[in-house]
C-alpha cells in the first residue's frame, strides 16, 4: 500500500509541473485526488482541470495521464455519490481523452454511455455538448459518416437554441454549414451559415472573416458570383481589421482568386493566389501550397496558358509532392488536365493511369471522384477513347442526379453530348445537348432567384436590427431615468438635512441679494440697449460694405464692357482700312485693351475685387495672345508663375509689358519652331522679377533698341517706370526682358517655385 502511494505522489509530482498555469493549482489538484468524498464543487474542478489538459497546445503523454486521473477520480466520486451530471461529463471526460489517444472503439463507447446518461436525466446543454464530440468519430470519408455527422450537428444546434446558448449554437451551425459543403448541398449549406452569421452578428461577435469566406465558397458554388464575391470581399476586409495572418488568410485570398476566376477576372484572381502563397510560404503550410498551384495552374489554363500552367504544376510536383489522396487527385487531375490543353496525351497517359487506379479504390459517392472523372472524360475524349469517355460522363450524369449538383450535371452532358457526337449517336447527341441546356439554364435561374431571396433576407434582417436598435435605446432611456431618479431623491434627502442651516443663512443675505439683483437687472438691460445699438449698427455697416462691393464690381464690369466696346470700334474700323501700318497699331492697340480688359473681368469675378490672381491671368492672358496669331503652335511657352497676387496699379502695367514683350517675340523672334519663357518669381525680399525670354534670332550686335526705339520700348520703359522698377533688355541666344519692382507682399516665399517643366536657361 505505501508503495502505491509513493507510486502516486512520483507520477503527480512529475505530471503537474506546469498545472499553476491552469484553473486548478497543482496542490489544490494533489488535494482533490486525495480526497475521499469530493462534492459537487470538488467534481466540477476535476473535470475542467482534465479538460484543460485535454484543450492544452502541443499535448504530451503527461497531460494525457493527468487528464486520466482526473477522470477516473470524478467518475468514482460521481458515482458514489450518485451524481448523475457528474457521471455522465466523466464518461464524456474519458472519450475526450481516447479520441487523443486515437482508441477511436472505446472513446466512441464512452461517448454514448454519456449520451444515454444525459438522455435520461434531460441533462440537454450536456447532451448537446456529447452530440458535438460524437461528430468527431465520423470523419466524412463516405456519405453514411456523413450524415451521422451532419444528424448530430443538427441534433446539438436543436438543443443549444431551445436553451438560449446563442454562441454554442452560433458554432454548431458553423460546422454544420460547412459539412453540408461535403454532400454536397450547397444551397443548404448556404441557408444555415447565413443563420450563424445571424447570430454571431446578434452577439457583436468581429471575427466573422471564417464565416464570410465559407459563405462565399457556397455562393461561388452556385453560380451566385454577386454574393460570392461581396462575402469574400467582407471576409477579407473583416480579417484585415482583426489582424488575422493566420492560415486562415491564406484560406480567404485562395477563395477569393477562385470567385474572380469565375467572373472571369483572371489578372485579380492571380493577384490573390500569390498573396495566398507569400502567407503559405511563410507559414510553411505545404497543403496549401499544393492547393495554390493547382488554382495558379486552373488560372493559367483559363488564360489559355496550358504551358504557364505546367510548369507551376510540375514544380509544385517536384518540390512540394502531395501526400493524402485528396491533394493527390486534384494536382494529378490539373496537370493531366493541362497536358489535354496541349494536345500532349502522351505525356497525360500516367497521370490518367494513377486517376484510374484511385478511382478503382474511392467509394462510389465520394466527392472527389467528380474531378477524377471530369479529366478522365477530357483524356479519353482527346485520345478518341470516346466509348470509356461515355461510360465515365454517364456515370457523372448519375451521381450529379443523385446528389442534385446542377453544375456536375451541366458538365456531365456536355461530355456526353461530344461523345455522341464524335460515335455519330446524334439522336442521343442531340438530347443530351438539350438537357445541358437546361442544367444550364437552371443554373442562372437558381442564382436570379437565389439573389432575390438574399435581398428579402436582407431586408427582414435589418427590419430586425432596427427593431432592436429601438428595443436598446429604449432600455437605455428607463436605465439612464432610474438613474436620474435615484440621484435625484440622494440630492432631495441631502439637501433636507442641509436645508434648516442653509435657510437661517439664506435669510440673512436675502436682502442684499435682492439689493444686487436689482442693481445688475439695471446694468444687465443697458448693457442689452447698447448691444442692440451695435448689431443694428453693424447690420447697417455690413449692407453699406455689401452696396459697395456690388458697386465696385459693377465699375470693373462696365470698365471691362466699354474697354470691349472700344475693341470692337477698333474692329470694325480696321474692316475700312488698307494701310498694313494702322492696321498694326489698330491691332496692337487691341491686345493692350484685352490686357487690361481681362484685369477688370478678374475683379468682377473674383471674390478678392482688390487683387489679380497672376497665374490665372497670365495664363489666359497667353491663350488670347495665341490666338491672335496664325502659325503659333510652332511656338511653345513655358510659364514660371509663382503664387503672387498683385493689386490693379501693378497688375495693369504687368500685363501691357506682357503684352507688348509676348506680341515682339510671337512676331519677329522666330523663324521656325522656339520656345518663350514667361517667368514671374520673388527676387529679393519686398521684389518681384518678371523675365519674358525667347530663343529666337534676337537683336543684330549692339543693335539693342532704346526707350524711343518704338511705341512697344517706350511704353515698356515708361511702364516699368511706373512700377517704380528697372527694366533691363539682353539679346544673347535670343532676347531676354527682365523688369524688378517693388512687391508688397501677401503670401510668404520660403524657397522658390518649382515647375514640372524644365527648358533652356536664357541669360
Amino acid at each position: 500500500m505505501n508503495r502505491l502511494f509513493m507510486l502516486f505522489y512520483c507520477m503527480m509530482s512529475c505530471l503537474i509541473p506546469c498545472l499553476a498555469q491552469d484553473n486548478v493549482p497543482p496542490l489544490t489538484l494533489q488535494q482533490l485526488l486525495k480526497k475521499e468524498r469530493p462534492d459537487t464543487a470538488d467534481l466540477r474542478m476535476l473535470f475542467n482541470a482534465g479538460i484543460s489538459y485535454i484543450n492544452r497546445p502541443g499535448i504530451e503523454p503527461g497531460d494525457i495521464d493527468t487528464a486520466s486521473l482526473c477522470a477516473a477520480k470524478a467518475l468514482k466520486s460521481a458515482v458514489s455519490i450518485g451524481s448523475h451530471m457528474w457521471e455522465g461529463q466523466s464518461y464524456l471526460l474519458f472519450s475526450k481523452i481516447l479520441r487523443e489517444q486515437n482508441d477511436v472503439v472505446r472513446g466512441k463507447n464512452y461517448a454514448l454511455k454519456a449520451e444515454t446518461v444525459f438522455k435520461e436525466y434531460k441533462e440537454k446543454e450536456a447532451l448537446a455538448d456529447t452530440y458535438m464530440e460524437l461528430c468527431d468519430y465520423y470523419p466524412p470519408v463516405d456519405i453514411e459518416s456523413l450524415n451521422t455527422r451532419l444528424k448530430y450537428y443538427r441534433e446539438a444546434a436543436a438543443l443549444y437554441g431551445e436553451l438560449g446558448l446563442k454562441l454554442k449554437q452560433a458554432n454548431t451551425l458553423y460546422r454544420l454549414g460547412d459539412y453540408y459543403s461535403f454532400l454536397p448541398d450547397y444551397n443548404e449549406a448556404k441557408k444555415v451559415l447565413l443563420q450563424s452569421l445571424a447570430l454571431f452578428q446578434e452577439l457583436h461577435v468581429q471575427e466573422l472573416q471564417g464565416i464570410y469566406n465559407l459563405l462565399g465558397a457556397m455562393c461561388n458554388q452556385l453560380g451566385d458570383s454577386d454574393n460570392a464575391l461581396k462575402y469574400a470581399l467582407l471576409s477579407l476586409k473583416t480579417a484585415q481589421a482583426v489582424g488575422d495572418s493566420t492560415t486562415q488568410l491564406c484560406t480567404i485570398y485562395n477563395r477569393l482568386g477562385m470567385i474572380y476566376i469565375r467572373v472571369e477576372d483572371i489578372p485579380k484572381a492571380m493577384q490573390s493566389f500569390q498573396k495566398a502563397q507569400a502567407i503559405a510560404l511563410r507559414l510553411k503550410d505545404t497543403p496549401a501550397m499544393q492547393i495554390l498551384a493547382r488554382n495558379v495552374g486552373q488560372a493559367y489554363q483559363k488564360m489559355n496558358k496550358p504551358e504557364e500552367a505546367l510548369k507551376v504544376l510540375k514544380q509544385e510536383e517536384r518540390y512540394y509532392p502531395p501526400k493524402s489522396p485528396e491533394n493527390k487527385i486534384l494536382m494529378f487531375e490539373s496537370i493531366l488536365n493541362a497536358y489535354c490543353l496541349l494536345g500532349d496525351f502522351r505525356r497525360g497517359a500516367p497521370y490518367a493511369q494513377q486517376l484510374e487506379d484511385m478511382r478503382r479504390t474511392m467509394y462510389p459517392d465520394d466527392a472527389y471522384l467528380e474531378y477524377v472523372y471530369t479529366a478522365l472524360v477530357n483524356y479519353y475524349l482527346g485520345i478518341r477513347q470516346y466509348n470509356t469517355a461515355h461510360q465515365y460522363a454517364q456515370t457523372m450524369l448519375t451521381v450529379a442526379s443523385k446528389n442534385g449538383n446542377l453544375a456536375f450535371r451541366a458538365r456531365s452532358c456536355s461530355f456526353l453530348y461530344r461523345a455522341d457526337s464524335a460515335m455519330a449517336n446524334y439522336k442521343e447527341a442531340f438530347e443530351h445537348f438539350r438537357m445541358f441546356k437546361l442544367a444550364n439554364d437552371s443554373l442562372f435561374n437558381i442564382a436570379k432567384m437565389q439573389k432575390i431571396g438574399y435581398l428579402q433576407v436582407q431586408f427582414e434582417t435589418e427590419q430586425k436590427d432596427q427593431a432592436l436598435t429601438l428595443k436598446e435605446r429604449n432600455i437605455e432611456l428607463l436605465t439612464q431615468e432610474a438613474q436620474a431618479a435615484r440621484f435625484t431623491r440622494n440630492v432631495i434627502i441631502g439637501g433636507a438635512g442641509m436645508l434648516t442651516a442653509l435657510l437661517l443663512l439664506g435669510y440673512n443675505r436675502y436682502q442684499l441679494k435682492l439689493r444686487s439683483n436689482r442693481q445688475l437687472k439695471q446694468q444687465q438691460d443697458e448693457i442689452n440697449r447698447k448691444n442692440q445699438s451695435l448689431e443694428e449698427l453693424i447690420s447697417s455697416q455690413n449692407k453699406l460694405l455689401g452696396e459697395k462691393e456690388w458697386l465696385v464690381k459693377e465699375i470693373h464690369h462696365r470698365v471691362k464692357n466699354n474697354l470691349q466696346i472700344v475693341m470692337s470700334l477698333l474692329n470694325t474700323q480696321a474692316a475700312f482700312l488698307d494701310d498694313k501700318d494702322a492696321l498694326n497699331a489698330i491691332r496692337e492697340s487691341r491686345y493692350r485693351m484685352q490686357a487690361i480688359s481681362l484685369i477688370h473681368q478678374k475683379l468682377y469675378q473674383s471674390d478678392n475685387m482688390a487683387r489679380i490672381d497672376m497665374r490665372t491671368y497670365i495664363n489666359e492672358l497667353v491663350i488670347f495672345l495665341k490666338d491672335g496669331f496664325s502659325d503659333v503652335n510652332r511656338i511653345n511657352f513655358d510659364l514660371q508663375i509663382a503664387p503672387v497676387r498683385l493689386d490693379v496699379s501693378q497688375s495693369v502695367p504687368v500685363g501691357l509689358i506682357l503684352n507688348e514683350a509676348i506680341t515682339n517675340a510671337i512676331k519677329y523672334a522666330f523663324t521656325g519652331k522656339g520656345t518663350i519663357i514667361v517667368s514671374l518669381q520673388p527676387a529679393d525680399t519686398g521684389y518681384l522679377k518678371l523675365v519674358i525670354a525667347d530663343n529666337g534670332k534676337g537683336f543684330s550686335e549692339g543693335e539693342i533698341p532704346t526707350q524711343r526705339g518704338s511705341m512697344g520700348m517706350m511704353l515698356m520703359h515708361t511702364l516699368a517706370e511706373q512700377l517704380d522698377g528697372s527694366l533691363q533688355i539682353q539679346s544673347r541666344g535670343g532676347v531676354t526682358i527682365t523688369v524688378s519692382f517693388r512687391y508688397e507682399e501677401k503670401e510668404t516665399f520660403d524657397k522658390p517655385v518649382e515647375f514640372d517643366e524644365k527648358v533652356a536657361t536664357y541669360v
